[in-house]
């Protein structure tokens, strides 16, 4: 299992995680399969370094965006000010979220992909044309 990315949808994320600091930013990613075709910014309601979370009403706005252009929410995005890797908060929602959670981050500069199958475990992010 990967996640694929254009080289602008790294850009784009990164640019976002950097101007959310201090605070964590947060995004649903669309596509189909393994590849994301659009990215769709969210607020995080938690304003926080911390943390994210996304109003309920903005997540099902994601999922009917998704519907209307023929797209799947293949995975939740956001950035760590630390290591990319899932918090214990994180790993809680990954298994209520089986998709692919894309972390960023903003002292490493550096993006890492997860996702829960009875635990978590790494998956490729591919970076293609």
């Amino acid at each position: 299992m990967e996640i694929s990315l254009a080289p602008t949808q790294i850009e784009q994320l990164t640019r976002l995680s950097r101007s959310s600091l201090p605070n964590e930013s947060c995004a649903f990613l669309l596509g189909k399969n393994d590849r994301v075709v659009e990215i769709l910014a969210m607020q995080n309601a938690d304003q926080s370094a911390i943390s994210f979370s996304i109003e309920p009403q903005e997540v099902l706005h994601a999922y009917d965006v998704a519907e209307s252009k023929k797209l799947q929410v293949i995975g939740i995005f956001h950035s760590h000010p630390a290591r990319p890797a899932p918090s214990n908060t994180d790993k809680k929602f990954m298994e209520i979220n089986p998709v692919v959670w894309l972390i960023y981050s903003t002292t490493e500069q550096e993006f890492k992909a997860y996702v829960y199958d009875s635990d978590v475990r790494e998956v490729a992010v591919k970076i293609t044309a």
